[in-house]
């Protein structure tokens, strides 16, 4: 056919071919112009019926005008022949360049934006792509996407055109209800460009296999090897996307490629500073005073000022659980700062003498390692708040972060007039985060202090509320406790309705009480509220885990590592629940990735007795038995009477298979304490070979006496 005229094109040379056809590239010889030209399969051209439906939705198609699409000029037909003209792109097929070696993270989001902009237009039209791939984009010289072969689209409520014997689209890149040949929309689309992406990070498919027939089965009944374990350094952001778009169930999938877009717009990957979200972490301020009980007073103001910043929505701030951890420690600021994966660090000291505070302050970019601002105040213990507001706006105006009205209003509230009140929530904060049932138990009689000096503080409800969750979780299990949250929540939103960590507590009361589907909900309404709620999606994956629900475990684990992706905990869930599944090799990358974030912590505080713990727990389930001992000899010295600790250790020693070692240290555990432990070694897959032992079921009934 090289070198025919048909009508008034000109066919210069073959461009490919597939199963819908062969794409030459022509010459227009009326518009002097390049086209490509796709002469359809034989059984479409000969049919009418076939031919007239085809046409039907190939000029809706045509109708697309769009920079991301290549555009339709024309259908053409001859007497046995019928054949779409197209716009010729001088480029890349996106499958080739996938295969001459691996994309940039950044150009990746790049290409996956443009696919995903050019198919939202389609289906706001009614149209379904129906065979996305990487060998139908290409991409051209200045980068820019093309969409190809929209003349095989269909559009809604058009016939289903097929191949003989088969469905239209490729196996490899096929929703599971196109392959079973049931009714598709553009949620197919939203599939297929899911595998495209996974394609586009790892250079390989994620269902494979050597016929069409073993794909099909792959796709409809495995999962896809975890992105990590072959691009290690994938933003958990974009694991969690492709997670949601590759869902088999349709309607679980995600929804539309506008929603696409704002996910892969959200957070856009960055390398140069000048790009980067403004985010910082708050370490604690240290005590300069002579009179080292006002420690407190220390750590009470860095949790306020951590608090202020929370209230801009331009910055992202690392909350103060997270930075508990580097307390102690005599850390280097910018190596935690790039532990936390933070662009800034704000580090001080407090020196309070009576009445007097003076309070010195800097802030540091953490790529550089600059000071780009730093300041000393001297004033009243009265005009603390003051103090800590001032500090908020220098660190935004520093950050050049805008503050809306409601913002400046918002930071300007005082949390209480009564400052012996605040003293008093201050010492019981600073209790609390420390832990140990004791101090768990002071820590709830300093907020009732405050609570009684000042009856409208709703700060110190939340705390009181939080200390009482903390008694039921980790020490007597008591249902006594499920009640008093309500009520301390109870009051602090009447005091102050938009706390979100009322509804938070609400969520967790239910979760306690097993009403499941109450507590998602409120978790569901805080993500509707707070994309990014860490908390609401780790509960909802434990909640999945309840259920047996394991994929939807996995989706949300996953967004919570990849809100925090310098937390252990996220880790550790999906850890144990690709075991749960049976998924030794992404258990085990889940469990080093779980140990490498726990040694870079380590690093800075090596007496973290909790991540000492947890890493021997981790080291066990891998395997190395020695190095485990070691840690858990060390810990136990450490903290021989720390309720998390001694469970951890006990983990570890029944992944080493060390019965007696496991049960003494579980029955110490309940014995000082910790009798709501029942509820984690219940469901605690490091405990699954003692089930059936009558001493552990023992144990465990002893949990409840």
């Amino acid at each position: 056919m090289i070198g025919q005229t048909i009508s008034h094109y000109k066919i210069l040379e073959e461009l490919g071919a597939g199963g819908m056809g062969v794409v030459y590239k022509a010459e227009d010889i009326k518009l002097k112009r390049e086209v490509a030209i796709k002469f359809l399969p034989h059984h479409i051209s000969v049919n009418k019926e076939e031919r007239q439906r085809f046409e039907i939705e190939a000029q809706a198609a045509a109708a697309l005008n769009h920079p991301n699409i290549a555009h339709i000029y024309a259908i053409e037909e001859t007497e046995d022949e019928i054949f779409i003209v197209m716009e010729y792109i001088d480029g890349i097929e996106l499958k080739d360049q996938i295969k001459s070696g691996p994309i940039s993270t950044d150009e990746v989001i790049n290409i996956a934006n443009q696919i995903a902009e050019g198919l939202d237009a389609a289906n706001k039209k009614g149209i379904v792509h129906r065979d996305i791939k990487s060998s139908n984009i290409m991409i051209t010289k200045d980068g820019k996407v093309k969409i190809m072969d929209f003349g095989l689209a269909k559009i809604k409520g058009g016939t289903e055109l097929t191949k003989i014997g088969s469905t239209v689209g490729t196996a490899a890149y096929m929703s599971p209800e196109q392959a079973k040949g049931g009714s598709i929309d553009h949620r197919t689309d939203i599939w297929s460009f899911g595998v495209v992406l996974y394609e586009m990070l790892t250079g390989e498919l994620p269902f494979a296999g050597e016929y069409d027939a073993a794909i099909i089965y792959n796709l409809l009944n495995e999962e896809p090897v975890p992105i990590q374990n072959n691009r290690p350094k994938t933003p958990q952001r974009v694991q969690v996307l492709i997670s949601e778009l590759l869902e088999k169930d349709k309607d679980k999938r995600l929804s539309s490629f506008n929603e696409v877009i704002k996910r892969i717009n959200r957070q856009p990957i960055r390398n140069s500073e000048n790009q980067q979200e403004k985010s910082i972490a708050v370490l604690y301020f240290e005590n300069m005073s002579p009179d080292k009980e006002n420690e407190y007073f220390c750590a009470g103001i860095t949790e306020d000022i951590i608090i202020d910043l929370s209230k801009i929505h331009e910055l992202k701030v690392i909350p103060r659980t997270d930075v508990f951890p580097f307390r102690t420690g005599e850390a280097n600021s910018r190596k935690v700062g790039e532990i936390l994966g933070v662009t800034h660090i704000l580090e001080g000291s407090v020196r309070k003498a009576g009445q007097k505070i003076r309070v010195t302050a800097q802030l540091i970019d953490i790529q550089t390692g600059f000071q780009i601002w730093a300041d000393r105040y001297d004033r009243l213990l009265e005009d603390i708040f003051d103090l800590q507001v001032e500090v908020s706006e220098k660190i935004a105006e520093a950050l050049k972060v805008s503050l809306s009205k409601s913002e400046k209003e918002s930071l300007t509230q005082k949390p209480t007039e009564d400052l012996r009140a605040y003293d008093f929530y201050m010492r019981g904060r600073d209790l609390l985060t420390t832990a140990g049932k004791g101090n768990n138990e002071s820590a709830i009689k300093m907020f009732e202090h405050a609570i009684t000096i000042d009856p409208k503080y709703s700060l110190a409800y939340v705390a009181l509320a939080e200390a009482y969750s903390f008694q039921y979780m980790y020490y007597d299990g008591d249902q006594k406790w499920l009640g008093k949250i309500i009520g301390a929540n109870q009051k602090a939103q009447e005091l102050d309705p938009e706390l979100d960590e009322v509804e938070m507590a609400k969520g967790m009361v239910l979760y306690h009480q097993k009403r499941f589907s109450e507590a998602k909900k409120i978790f569901h309404k805080l993500i509707a509220k707070k994309n990014d709620y860490y908390q609401a999606y780790r509960w909802l994956g434990v909640i999945a885990e309840v259920d047996n629900d394991h994929e939807n475990a996995l989706k949300y684990f996953l967004r919570a590592a990849e809100i925090k992706p310098y937390s252990e905990d996220p880790w550790m869930h999906l850890e144990m629940t690709y075991r749960r599944k049976g998924d030794v090799k992404s258990a085990r990358a889940s469990g080093k990735k779980m140990l490498e974030i726990i040694e870079r912590k380590l690093s800075i505080n090596e007496k973290d007795v909790i991540a000492l713990s947890r890493a021997a727990s981790q080291k066990a389930q891998l395997g190395d038995e020695i190095s485990t001992l070691n840690d858990v000899r060390r810990v136990l010295e450490i903290a021989p009477n720390d309720g998390l600790v001694l469970y951890n250790c006990a983990c570890s020693y029944a992944l080493l298979g060390k019965k007696e070692e496991a049960f003494e240290l579980l029955m110490k555990t309940i014995k000082i304490g910790y009798k709501n432990i029942i509820e984690w070694v219940e469901n605690d897959p490091d405990f699954e070979v003692f089930r059936d032992d009558p001493k552990f079921k023992e144990i465990l009934t002893s949990a409840g006496d």
